[in-house]
């Protein structure tokens, strides 16, 4: 499994704009992208040298991780105490 380097923390990016919501219809774009995190993630399958392969991406679209199979993205999900949702 490859786990993406990231530049700062996952906190420092919730901190950014902290400001309570107190009506979720008004939220902003970047409140909106950042529901979720860091709990919250998706998984996408692709191909990387020819071989299937899983990225886990944070609920504002961070790549986090690239797994060669589907049991070690979740493996990952779990052991880092995510949730992976559904998204269409």
């Amino acid at each position: 499994m490859r786990v993406a380097e990231t530049t700062g923390s996952v906190d420092a990016v919730i901190r950014e704009e902290n400001e309570p919501i107190a009506d979720p219809r008004r939220m902003t774009r970047t409140q909106l992208r950042r529901l979720g995190m860091p709990h919250l993630v998706y998984l996408r399958s692709g191909t990387v040298n020819g071989q299937t392969a899983y990225a886990v991406h944070a609920a504002d679209g961070t790549a986090m991780a690239v797994a060669d199979d589907l049991f070690d993205a979740m493996e990952f999900v779990s052991a880092s105490d995510m949730t992976v949702v559904a998204v269409h």
